[in-house]
């Protein structure tokens, strides 16, 4: 299952010491190991000097905290480097939906990503809706599987056979619009969610788990 080897990426990011250089490291890593290491040699620095610390006691404080918090970044930022890395392969043909704000009901995608990501949906919304041209997003209503009636038995029977790689099924479907997506949902790590456009009605070509490794 996916969800177990997204389970391990993080572990393994967690145990990997922040101080080792990867060779999966990007900027970012790097950038954030240089810090740790200054904050360890000042640290060093105030415990060998006790009137400093006194003197600069906001530092240290701060200094504290970025030695508790830096390698946890270091380890969240290892883990999404990893499962992008995953993601690439494993879940190869399927776009994921870049949503930028959501909440049980409805998800939001950026119109620019949206013309990205599905052209065709984004050419026909403005012909059914004034709102395109004063919205900056799009709302998509999202709804499990399960209540869906109107979609087609095959297209439920693969979505059932999708959730070998993805831990939940939804449909979207975008406001004022008929034609809905199947959209599968990975847990990520700090109780976020990623999204994949499995089939979208509107389009013939749109990808299937036969994409899936």
């Amino acid at each position: 299952m996916n969800a177990g080897r997204i389970e391990k990426i993080q572990i393994e990011a967690a145990q990997t010491p922040s101080s080792d250089e990867l060779e999966s490291d990007d900027n970012l890593v790097r950038g954030w190991q240089d810090a740790l290491r200054e904050a360890h040699e000042k640290m060093e620095t105030y415990r060998a000097d006790a009137s400093s610390a006194r003197t600069f006691a906001a530092d240290v404080r701060d200094t504290e905290a970025a030695l508790v918090e830096l390698p946890r970044r270091i380890a969240s930022h290892r883990a999404e480097i990893a499962y992008n890395r995953w993601a690439k392969d494993a879940l190869a043909g399927l776009p994921e939906i870049p949503v930028v704000s959501m909440d049980r009901a409805f998800a939001s995608v950026r119109k620019d990503h949206l013309l990205t990501l599905a052209p065709e949906l984004a050419r026909a919304i403005p012909k059914k809706s004034r709102l395109w041209a004063d919205w900056s997003v799009w709302n998509f209503k999202r709804q499990p599987l399960d209540r869906s009636t109107a979609l087609p038995a095959e297209a439920v029977r693969l979505a059932r056979g999708s959730m070998d790689h993805f831990e939940r099924i939804e449909v979207w479907q975008a406001v004022g619009m008929a034609d809905p997506w199947l959209v599968g949902v990975m847990h990520f790590f700090a109780d976020r969610e990623r999204f994949y456009l499995l089939h979208d009605w509107g389009i013939e070509t749109s990808p299937t788990r036969v994409a899936l490794r």
